[in-house]
């Protein structure tokens, strides 16, 4: 996933010794790019990881960033990014808030933190204190960028990992006057393949680039080992009929049922059902579609679950090969992800 992409290399550098600067979009009013939520490092040598929405955005993201980690200075900015008086000429009227953030080797345990929290799927929440950055700010100071700018503070706010709904997160409309940012980190699970055929091993490099947590899952031993998966990809042996040991899928997890046979593909959606992850999708004919609805309802699945089946799985374009048909799958889970688990404000 992208953030962890930006995690690890943000404690690459800190472990180095070299201070990084984290380039968080706090939020956002008009269209834009990317939502509340991205982040972006910038290490001492000018290296980037993430996006805060490319273009002229992220081009005055990282000059900003690169003069407060010269300064080792934190900053909150708004960026009017539209019209003639924009500072991009960008023909949509948007206004972004970014928080930034420095950080030196003392805060390596956190971005341990940070990182096991992203790997292990721990729903969690970016906790930052802006009361230092908007108390700093000169009240009805022009928003001027960098280290000169008046919200900004020597060193970092106070930043912390806490549980899931501990804090109630600021408006989304701004974060001048704010006195906290709350991002949730975690809000999916993970994504379960069921079938490591040619579906499954076409959908899960796709998946994983997507930055889902993905679970590769076979009941035949030389599947999982003769895959051709992305290297350090989970992969499980399984036993369909019995998923409680291998496998605790649960209300944040997505599932995706492309096994070797009707009667276990049955097996899985029985049991994955019965937790109602947040999404489920199985690979079908209309005419098996069918024969499993009926089937799931005459064994006391309720209406209403059996609606949450994705069957046949994934967005409905015209897709033969195993390759389109990983992309549809994929983005139909996309559409969950953000529209269902992540929406924006």
């Amino acid at each position: 996933m992208e953030k962890l992409e930006v995690v690890r290399s943000a404690a690459a550098s800190l472990e180095a010794g070299r201070p990084v600067e984290l380039v968080v979009l706090a939020a956002t009013r008009g269209p834009s790019a990317r939502g509340a939520g991205a982040w972006l490092v910038v290490n001492e040598g000018g290296a980037c990881a993430g996006t805060v929405g490319g273009s002229a955005i992220e081009a005055l993201a990282i000059r900003t960033a690169r003069e407060l980690l010269a300064a080792k200075r934190s900053c909150l900015a708004s960026y009017d990014l539209g019209g003639r008086a924009g500072e991009t000429g960008a023909a949509c009227t948007t206004v972004c808030d970014l928080v930034y953030l420095y950080f030196d080797s003392d805060k390596l345990e956190f971005y341990k933190q940070l990182e096991k929290s992203l790997v292990e799927r721990i729903d969690c929440e970016l906790y930052v204190d802006l009361s230092c950055l908007n108390g700093a700010r000169a009240r009805g100071a022009e928003p001027r960028r960098g280290a000169s700018a008046s919200a900004s503070i020597d060193g970092s706010p106070t930043i912390r990992l806490q549980a899931a709904g501990t804090a109630r997160a600021e408006d989304p409309e701004g974060l001048l006057g704010a006195a906290a940012y709350v991002e949730r980190l975690c809000p999916e699970g993970r994504a379960y393949i069921m079938g490591c055929g040619h579906v499954g091993r076409a959908l899960a490099p796709v998946l994983a680039r997507a930055g889902f947590s993905v679970v590769v899952c076979d009941n035949r031993a030389d599947a999982l080992e003769d895959a051709g998966l992305p290297e350090g990809m989970e992969r499980r042996l399984v036993d369909y009929g019995d998923l409680s040991g291998t496998c605790a899928i649960g209300a944040r997890d997505l599932v995706v049922c492309c096994t070797s046979s009707h009667g276990s593909d049955y097996a899985v959606v029985e049991q994955a059902l019965a937790v109602a992850p947040a999404y489920l999708g199985c690979m079908g004919s209309p005419k098996k579609t069918a024969h499993f609805k009926e089937r799931l309802a005459r064994a006391g699945a309720s209406p209403e679950l059996v609606e949450r089946l994705h069957m046949p799985v994934g967005v409905p374009i015209a897709c033969e090969t195993p390759a389109e048909i990983a992309i549809s799958i994929a983005a139909e889970m996309i559409d969950v992800r953000r529209t269902v688990l992540m929406p924006r404000p």
